[in-house]
């Protein structure tokens, strides 16, 4: 039997988190609502897609809930026992909750036909993934607004980042494998290149199991597979997962532009009435926007590496020179496009397809998720009461 942290931390989780709505498109053959009939897209998809998506973000905030009492109540424990520098890759926070801020379109590939109103704002929101570049320190304050920030699901620094683990790298190897061993319960595995380890096929003990004992009573154990997929033991993990991580990670998304396709070939004939030459939807309902702005907001990055093989569209002549240049360009082209997603009607058969595709994909899965909701929260409040005593 081994043991883990818990279950995914830190870059993993959120990770795991991006995926979720992205794989309510997966499911194949008929739609089907919790009675057995057609779910189709439409305003009533809509409102049900919002429905589910509200109760499974709730989920996501318990688990982020969940992670940080668990990480003080095993902080209080080894601080009892004289440890007050904490191995940082321990404690990641977990802010799964954060990626579906946003609302049910979190996922949906919507990029390329922004509302009006976010268009004429933000642009495609391309900008964000260049603004933190080095020497635009002063724009990322400034732009990076908490609305921005919601919108495109951004996350601090600090979140996404690898911890700070300056304070632990200076304790001594025999300080690391004491916190190891009052840790895990087993003394530390030491390895010559990285130190201390901890050794996790030893059975669960320490703070860990005693932070385990105290919010729920035992570990949960999970079947581990091996490479290939096969089962192979069981390992210990704080919890029982959410009922969210039945829904594996999805990146085809053929079968909404199969739905779409008419409003979506509509949309093409627009842009090229507007003056947007070989701007063509891909399968995934995407548009070449990242290279193609990309281009101008970094053009050492492109041209060191390339446009990874994707045709992109000729850039105007007269290219700003500056990064707030650059974005009043795409906030520009971002209104024509928005424009004429709402002329094809291309946005809101996104919209709707997407809600009934997550409607098929939730529904099946809501009553455990509202009992694992309720189990949890009673986990949260004796874990509540333990910390008052």
């Amino acid at each position: 039997m081994r043991f883990s942290t818990g279950l995914l931390r830190g870059p993993a989780v959120l990770a795991a988190a991006c995926g979720l709505l992205a794989a309510t498109a997966c499911t194949s053959g008929g739609e089907t609502d919790a009675d057995g009939g057609s779910v189709e897209p439409g305003p009533d998809a809509v409102a049900e897609a919002q429905r589910l998506h509200q109760i499974a973000n709730e989920s996501r905030a318990i688990s982020d809930e969940l992670t940080e009492i668990e990480h003080r109540i095993t902080k209080r424990c080894l601080e009892d026992e004289g440890f007050s520098v904490h191995d940082p890759m321990k404690f990641q926070a977990s802010n799964t909750a954060a990626y579906g801020a946003a609302g049910y379109l979190t996922d949906a590939p919507v990029r390329a036909v922004p509302t009006p109103e976010a268009a004429e704002q933000w642009g495609f929101g391309v900008w964000t993934e260049f603004v933190r570049n080095p020497g635009n320190e002063d724009l990322a304050d400034e732009l990076l607004t908490p609305e921005v920030r919601t919108a495109f699901s951004i996350l601090d620094e600090e979140d996404y980042g690898e911890p700070d683990t300056s304070e632990w790298d200076a304790e001594d190897e025999e300080y690391q494998a004491g916190w190891i061993e009052a840790y895990s319960g087993s003394p530390a595995m030491m390895e010559e290149v990285k130190g201390p380890q901890i050794d996790y096929e030893a059975p669960p003990g320490g703070c860990w199991l005693q932070m385990v004992e105290t919010m729920y009573g035992e570990p949960y154990m999970m079947a581990a597979e091996d490479e290939d997929g096969e089962e192979g033991g069981e390992h210990a993990v704080t919890h029982e997962p959410s009922p969210l991580f039945t829904i594996g990670e999805f990146e085809d998304f053929s079968e909404l532009f199969g739905a779409v396709r008419d409003e979506a070939d509509a949309f093409e004939i627009c842009l090229l009435e507007t003056g947007y030459e070989a701007w063509e939807l891909s399968d995934d309902l995407s548009l070449p926007l990242w290279q193609y702005l990309g281009s101008m907001y970094d053009p050492a990055h492109f041209e060191e590496y390339g446009e990874d093989g994707v045709e992109v569209p000729e850039a105007p002549e007269d290219v700003p020179g500056d990064f707030m240049g650059v974005l009043e360009l795409e906030r520009a082209m971002a209104v024509d496009f928005a424009a004429c997603g709402q002329e094809s009607g291309l946005r809101k058969a996104i919209e709707q397809g997407w809600a009934a595709m997550l409607v098929e994909a939730f529904q099946p899965i809501e009553t455990d998720l509202v009992a694992w909701q309720e189990t949890m929260q009673g986990h949260l409040d004796n874990a509540q009461e333990a910390l008052e005593e």
